[in-house]
């Protein structure tokens, strides 16, 4: 439902106003107590914005209703504690005119994208409409965390939280939520994975407990908005995660630093096999990054988990074309002798048709500079964190024979190469032979 409005001029006004306008308002051709702002209202959101009218911006209330069960169903909440709730929003293009009106009280920080306080949202609209839906709905569901926790936790999980709930797919009125961006082009100004990839590239990648000692200012520039993202869609992969991260939900009304410690306790028996999916995440995260193909099944038992005896030890493994990483059992040291022989056919995909491949791969396409369907190995780090930084895996292209050194402590992990986004159509499996040479 749509209705124009005129809402009263504050009494107080926002203090130092900028040279220009000023100038607007003596001038006449500018007036924030005489602009008219609509209203969009639905069942669980009023939006009032002063936008330019559009399609995407009327839909804003339904696309935030749509979401509302969706956020009960994954946190558990039982839907009646939603009956009834109501979220004031201000969609904003010029925070003065909302400013001079006291809907943007002056307790508020000077947030530059979006804010929540209990049941109200303040959003500045984006360059793109998902992006301004997205941050609507990610403030949305702070508020909805208020209503259903009292909280939600400290700036890490509360913004990481937010990111997961609030990246969606939003077409003919169904709303999906909690998704992996699947290209650029459908998600446009979004950006968390360019800021992960950009700090891969240049060797800054952030360890997990990194993330989790953001302060509460943090989040105050964007880049900790996309490594909070990428912290609770760890979580989101595995069950075991999952469970602790939506108990922690629970304790939402705790933003102390006791809310980590405790989070952290909880998940302290999974701590390195934790480290070791994480800097994989980390290495691995694209557009269209499958979760589910990309777990990593770490369930090794106690005694091939050790580190590998002295004496070298072979080992055969069938690695399967549709999934990403696959554990071994070396634990290889730095500098140790890798001897890796594969074989093998399986097939990479079917568009325009399936691709027949061995473990050398074929040529039809590269994913980072390997051929598509080739063997290869990653050692990633036992000990992941460099103070604040993340040291990142070796990874090897194998082929169907490659004999190379460790270069630093970790877990031996194979995968037949692919993008991360298509694995679901290959079929078959490489046999891999792995063998070790002595301990440096």
């Amino acid at each position: 439902m749509k209705r124009i409005i005129s809402f009263p001029t504050a009494r107080r006004l926002a203090p130092r106003l900028p040279l220009a306008a000023i100038v607007l308002l003596i001038g006449g051709s500018f007036s924030p107590s005489h602009a008219q702002l609509r209203e969009h209202v639905g069942k669980h959101l009023t939006l009032h914005t002063d936008l330019p009218a559009s399609e995407a911006i009327e839909q804003l209330p339904d696309a935030f209703d749509a979401a509302v069960p969706q956020w009960c169903e994954y946190f558990g909440v039982d839907q009646d504690i939603v009956e009834g709730w109501h979220v004031t929003g201000y969609l904003m293009s010029n925070k003065q005119v909302f400013a001079q009106r006291g809907l943007v009280p002056s307790e508020l920080p000077d947030f530059e994208h979006g804010y929540q306080w209990g049941d109200k949202i303040w959003v500045v609209g984006q360059a793109s409409e998902y992006y301004t839906r997205h941050l609507v709905l990610h403030e949305g569901v702070h508020s909805a965390m208020w209503r259903f926790f009292g909280g939600a936790g400290p700036a890490w999980f509360m913004e990481g939280t937010a990111e997961l709930l609030a990246t969606h797919h939003w077409s003919d009125g169904k709303m999906t939520i909690n998704v992996m961006p699947d290209t650029r082009e459908a998600f446009p100004f979004w950006g968390r994975l360019k800021v992960i990839e950009s700090a891969r590239r240049a060797d800054r990648a952030l360890a997990f407990d990194s993330i989790m000692r953001y302060s509460q200012k943090a989040h105050r520039q964007v880049e900790p908005y996309a490594w909070s993202w990428a912290a609770l869609t760890l979580l989101e992969m595995y069950p075991e995660y999952r469970s602790i991260a939506i108990q922690a939900a629970r304790r939402g009304s705790d933003s102390s630093i006791e809310f980590t410690r405790r989070f952290y306790d909880d998940l302290k028996s999974e701590w390195p096999e934790l480290s070791t999916r994480w800097t994989m995440l980390v290495d691995g995260l694209e557009y269209g990054f499958d979760r589910t193909r990309n777990r990593i099944d770490l369930n090794v038992s106690s005694d091939n988990s050790q580190a590998i005896a002295s004496a070298p030890t072979s080992q055969s493994y069938s690695i399967k074309a549709d999934h990403g990483w696959q554990a071994t059992h070396f634990r290889v040291a730095s500098g140790q002798t890798i001897q890796i022989t594969a074989s093998g056919e399986y097939t990479i995909g079917n568009d325009p048709k399936p691709w027949v491949c061995q473990p050398q791969g074929v040529t039809i396409d590269y994913h980072r500079g390997n051929p598509l369907g080739m063997v290869l190995a990653a050692v990633a780090p036992a000990n992941s964190t460099d103070g604040t930084k993340l040291s990142l895996p070796q990874i090897v292209g194998v082929g169907r024979e490659r004999t190379f050194q460790a270069a630093h402590d970790g877990l031996l992990l194979i995968r037949i190469g692919d993008h991360p986004s298509s694995l679901a159509d290959n079929q078959g499996s490489a046999t891999v032979n792995v063998s070790t040479g002595k301990q440096p």
